[in-house]
């Protein structure tokens, strides 16, 4: 525009000097070479500032949005144009853009507090930080100019986003927004964005919720339900290591029936599919093939043995005294059985102890 005002001042005053020489030329007749240059230089520079004023330069990452008086063309791409002089090119960003809401100094160049506040579902306050990403649809930046304007970030992407911010909170409660449910809140918040945005040419591109102040009551209220989640997911583990232990000593159990089992009755070789692979076992015979008790003198002794290498070994070893017969058996009646499973004979001597260990 500025080299198509300049072209008709230059033509005005190439005509202002033709008229001014018309009456001279007449008198001498002639056209001096001079009148010829005087004449030529204004029209000159017309000429070329006309041929000027119909180029038109899109810069990369922006699109063109040509307007005629007050008529909005066909949007153009980046580079060189050729259009109508009196065409005014509006050049419009389509590089992804940045609209961040925060307190004063979080933002690099802001100047004051555009934090949003919000209300939970409980009434507690808040205010929150966030940061929208955006970009202009290139396809849709003529009717974005025509409906809008050049400055829809101030029309639109603001009041949208502090709008969607404040409308998403009010769903939940603060406490639950800060913690569990903070992943919906951003969801909700960019669904809403999205909605808002996007029928006018405007890509939502990312919602960063990133920071969100409380009052000390909030504050503690939220201290307060996290530690008692972390204690709750403490006992989970407690019980799931309870449960484990049960099953070990259920493990052990069996395997010392068995063993007692084994011992007492004897047992068979049996083919086992572990892990994919066949394996062979040894399993008790069952009780209806075994006329013996399973607390045997044989199992009893080798028990008492165990239980003396383990007391040897233990680093708090002490002084311990039991009774045993000859054969090692320890002297035990079973409650309730009519017989003792091993008795002390009656020619045994009184002194007759175990194995004494004394601690050093």
């Amino acid at each position: 525009m500025a080299f198509f005002i300049l072209s008709l001042i230059s033509l005005a005053a190439a005509v202002w000097v033709m008229q001014r020489t018309r009456h001279r030329r007449a008198a001498e007749g002639r056209r001096s070479r001079a009148t010829r240059i005087f004449i030529g230089v204004p029209v000159g520079l017309a000429v070329l500032f006309m041929a000027l004023s119909a180029v038109r330069v899109v810069p990369a990452g922006h699109v063109g949005v040509p307007v005629v008086f007050g008529r909005v063309g066909k949007r153009v791409g980046p580079g060189i144009h050729l259009v109508n002089p009196v065409t005014d090119m509006r050049n419009m960003s389509v590089r992804t853009e940045q609209y961040t809401m925060a307190s004063t100094g979080l933002a690099a160049g802001a100047v004051a507090d555009d934090s949003v506040d919000v209300l939970g579902r409980d009434g507690a306050a808040g205010r929150v930080n966030a940061t929208l990403l955006y970009k202009l649809d290139r396809t849709s930046a003529s009717t974005l100019y025509s409906e809008i304007g050049s400055d829809y970030m101030d029309k639109v992407i603001r009041p949208s986003a502090r709008s969607c911010v404040r409308s998403a909170f009010a769903h939940f409660d603060m406490v639950e927004a800060a913690t569990t449910s903070w992943a919906s809140v951003d969801d909700d918040i960019t669904e809403c964005l999205k909605g808002k945005l996007e029928p006018s040419g405007i890509v939502v591109q990312d919602f960063q919720l990133r920071e969100l102040d409380l009052d000390d009551q909030v504050q503690r209220a939220i201290d307060a339900k996290v530690a008692a989640q972390q204690a709750a997911e403490r006992q989970q583990f407690e019980l799931a290591k309870a449960e484990q232990q049960a099953n070990i000593r259920r493990v052990e159990a069996h395997a010392t029936a068995d063993s007692q089992q084994i011992l007492a009755c004897g047992g068979e070789v049996k083919e086992e599919i572990r892990d994919g692979r066949a394996v062979n076992v040894v399993v008790p015979k069952p009780i209806d093939r075994c006329s013996q008790a399973q607390l045997t003198p044989q199992y009893l002794q080798f028990t008492y043995i165990q239980a003396l290498k383990e007391l040897v070994n233990s680093p708090n070893n002490s002084t311990i005294i039991l009774p045993f017969d000859e054969n090692l058996t320890p002297l035990l009646n079973v409650e309730g059985s009519s017989t003792p499973i091993a008795t002390a004979p009656s020619t045994a001597p009184p002194s007759t102890t175990a194995p004494t260990t004394t601690a050093p």
